[in-house]
């Protein structure tokens, strides 16, 4: 009876063998196929689940793309919370800003052909409202104000800051490649903007 009970107990619930069906699938489709060509009756027939099963576990495609999200850029948020965690203490405020910043680049430049998209799509194409961009929102006013109370920087409106910084990481996929910058190219122009340009307000 004990093993019995111990097998049930590891049992996975059938709502979460339904929610991988349906995630598994929708990434594969979004990936062939790109967000916009994609419908819930797609994904129903890829995930093999039911239309009632579906729309149980998601009321639209915008819902199934915030929980992709979520779950691609758990790596990305693991190792910045990891860096962070260990950064000298003596380490700028500044640099750990453009040292996140560059993480942030780096998960997206390989996922450029799905991601952004998705991203865009998880907040029905609301800017910058994504779960990935409200995470680096946090994290990038955290390091800010960190900074402002150093004496790193001063006269700084932290929000309009940024926003600015998040306004331009939203469009590095147009900028990679529709505008044929390299990454190189994108994170200079960063560093020189919201970086040293706020380094210089010292003097």
């Amino acid at each position: 009876m004990s093993d019995k009970h111990g097998s049930a107990s590891i049992r996975t619930p059938r709502t979460e063998i339904t929610k991988r069906k349906v995630l598994n699938a929708a990434k594969e489709l979004f990936i062939q196929s790109g967000v916009a060509n994609v419908n819930m009756h797609q994904i129903a027939q890829t995930a093999k689940v039911g239309q009632a099963s579906l729309y149980r576990q998601y009321r639209n495609l915008s819902d199934i793309c915030a929980d992709i999200v979520s779950e691609e850029c758990q790596v990305l948020i693991d190792e910045t919370q990891y860096y962070l965690s260990n950064t000298n203490k003596n380490q700028s405020s500044l640099d750990k800003l453009y040292q996140v910043i560059i993480k942030f680049v780096a998960y997206l430049e390989p996922r450029l052909d799905w991601v952004c998209e998705v991203t865009r799509a998880s907040t029905n194409y609301r800017p910058i409202q994504s779960p990935l961009y409200q995470w680096m929102r946090k994290i990038c006013t955290q390091i800010l104000w960190e900074a402002l109370e150093k004496g790193e920087v001063t006269e700084l409106d932290v929000p309009f800051t940024v926003e600015a910084i998040l306004g331009t990481l939203n469009n590095v996929d147009e900028q990679l490649i529709h505008q044929g910058y390299s990454v190189e190219r994108i994170l200079l122009g960063i560093k020189r903007l919201y970086i040293d340009g706020l380094v210089k307000k010292l003097n």
